[in-house]
């Protein structure tokens, strides 16, 4: 496996995943971006919901003359969905290490990325690449919290324990993204996270249903909770009452575009 001691190192071996993992026209278009560096990471502020202090950042990436369209809406390759997620955690600490080395630690928000877990149980780089993170890049990983997505129903459990006890031991903090009703609690009170994110909200009984166990097993464990895309003040207020401590969406903040440092060169 490669050896990602440099930001040099790290940036040729996410390059070549994106050039292996290419197989539909659209994967082939947002290689055409990259080599123009089009795309962008764009970090969008979580706030407190009671004082709105910014104490988060949330990162994605994006796609167009603005910025406006999320990579993951294009008909991509499952291998590289999984590669994009390792740009993202390469822009990721290119972005912390930026700040880092120019301001002042206290002023530096943790950026959270999104991880798919597939990205980690199902693709062998996946999990190589964030240990090697951080391994050989620990300080800015100081400053990174993945998130991980467990969107899919039907993960092994067992290798999802194993995934979860290693973000447990690795990270100095990991959230979970999960939609309602959802199945891991129980191997979410073995490793819990610093933080349960849910991007979902609305009034029917599936998402009731599954609300109540995670707002118990919320307190139960001390695990904050992190309410996604809140759109009104009627959300929030919501959110507020149901204990989330945190929240981010487009009732406050535009998400703000960022390139990346240098040129992220795809061809020769």
């Amino acid at each position: 496996m490669a050896k990602l001691f440099t930001d040099a190192a790290l940036g040729e071996h996410a390059r070549g995943l994106l050039i292996q993992a290419a197989q539909t026209p659209d994967d082939h278009i947002l290689l055409e971006a990259m080599q123009h560096n089009d795309i962008r990471h764009v970090c969008q502020p979580i706030r407190h919901t009671e004082t709105n202090e910014v104490t988060f950042q949330h990162l994605t990436l994006r796609f167009g003359s603005n910025n406006e369209q999320s990579v993951y809406r294009f008909d991509l390759s499952e291998e590289m969905r999984y590669a994009l997620d390792l740009f993202g955690l390469l822009l990721a600490v290119r972005h912390i290490k930026f700040q880092q080395e120019t301001i002042h630690t206290s002023l530096i928000n943790p950026l959270v990325v999104p991880l798919q877990v597939e990205t980690l149980l199902k693709w062998e780089p996946g999990q190589h690449f964030l240990s090697s993170l951080f391994e050989h890049h620990s300080q800015a990983m100081q400053d990174v919290v993945p998130c991980l997505q467990l969107f899919q129903s039907d993960s092994d459990t067992g290798q999802l324990g194993k995934l979860l006890g290693w973000l447990h031991d690795t990270c100095p903090a990991f959230w979970v993204d999960i939609r309602l009703p959802t199945a891991y609690l129980p191997l979410l009170e073995t490793h819990p996270p610093a933080a349960i994110k849910i991007a979902q909200f609305n009034e029917d009984t599936s998402f009731k249903q599954g609300l109540l166990p995670v707002i118990r097993f919320l307190k139960q464990c001390h695990v904050e909770f992190v309410a996604g895309r809140v759109a009104t003040q009627y959300d929030l207020i919501r959110f507020r009452r149901l204990g989330a401590g945190y929240y981010f969406g487009y009732i406050s903040d535009i998400p703000t575009s960022f390139s990346a440092p240098r040129k992220f060169k795809l061809v020769k």
